[in-house]
């Protein structure tokens, strides 16, 4: 008799296989202990001839061979059709969960009203909650400034005496959710290609009524930019699709005017940061660093021309752009 598995657990990767060979080992051992799991790995078309081996060597999870790079909330939407469990839990392969981590994420998820639960991935520093975007945060410095101005909400989003923080929104890379509330919001918003698709994930819950809850005790290692920048194209192209993302979910979530203010802030803000370091990388293009922001500096001014030529902030790289 089949039983239904405890925690599905859905992974997107992208030509990350070291990170994820140790993350569906970690996985294997949980899954022989107490918490039954049902694993799934979405591949988005890595196509380095490296599938074949990889699938025979781990035998146990799903793995589900995506017709392209789609993005990565395309690959949790495949991953999501594809599980059986009512409890779904979205992460990275360069993460690395424990038993007990895993356990008192399912047990806080079931004692609480959250829609929405995540934890730590470092041991670094007191956690921030993290806030939606919106005019007055949408830079670093912005944020900053934000912070130091509104002490109290961000005090009251921080971690309390039981270990508990509410942040708006928590990170793709660890997020745990229901069939119920994940079916409720009609999953991840594939016109997001890469980046900003959590902020809008979290965004839709709580518009909906949900909670997002944070644990602050429980941690999960993630070696973040692990599976994404492997080489300088990668990089170029990922930390240039995060400036893309702000301006998809700025089209989605503003108001008409607010909109159109954030679109040209961003635009200011992106440019400056991104010719000056693009064209001081020129002369020093034989450097991997200098010439990363070179390509971003090129990759962005050709999305703006390309946005105002197609008529939208999506990036072309979208399922749905």
């Amino acid at each position: 008799m089949t039983t239904t598995p405890t925690l599905s657990i859905i992974i997107v990767n992208y030509r990350g296989w070291k990170p994820l060979g140790r993350l569906l080992a970690a996985l294997e051992s949980i899954d022989k202990a107490d918490l039954s799991l049902e694993t799934i790995v979405v591949d988005n078309c890595s196509n380095d001839g490296k599938w074949e081996a990889f699938t025979q060597e781990f035998t146990r999870p799903k793995f589900i061979k995506n017709s392209g790079n789609h993005g990565f909330a395309h690959g949790c939407n495949t991953g999501a059709k594809n599980a059986t469990s009512p409890l779904l839990l979205f992460l990275n392969p360069d993460t690395l969960p424990t038993i007990e981590a895993l356990n008192e994420l399912v047990t806080a998820y079931h004692k609480s009203d959250f829609a929405i639960l995540s934890c730590r991935q470092s041991l670094k520093g007191n956690y921030k909650p993290l806030i939606f975007p919106k005019l007055s945060t949408l830079t670093g410095l912005q944020r900053s400034v934000y912070r130091l101005l509104n002490k109290e909400e961000i005090a009251a989003k921080s971690c309390d005496e039981n270990g508990i923080a509410r942040p708006d929104f928590v990170i793709g890379s660890i997020v745990m959710v229901s069939r119920v509330w994940y079916d409720k919001i009609g999953g991840w918003d594939e016109r997001f290609w890469m980046y900003s698709e959590d902020d809008d994930f979290s965004k839709r819950v709580s518009d909906s009524g949900g909670k997002i809850g944070f644990l602050c005790n429980t941690y999960i290692e993630h070696v973040h930019g692990g599976t994404s920048r492997i080489n300088v194209e990668t990089e170029a192209l990922t930390k240039t699709e995060v400036m893309i993302s702000k301006h998809v979910y700025v089209a989605k979530h503003f108001t008409a005017i607010t909109a159109l203010i954030s679109h040209k802030l961003l635009i200011i803000n992106n440019l400056l940061s991104a010719l000056f370091l693009g064209i001081l990388g020129i002369p020093l293009f034989f450097i991997p660093k200098a010439r990363v922001q070179t390509l971003i500096m090129v990759r962005l001014i050709s999305y703006y021309v390309k946005a105002i030529a197609r008529g939208t902030w999506r990036s072309e790289r979208s399922i749905l752009g």
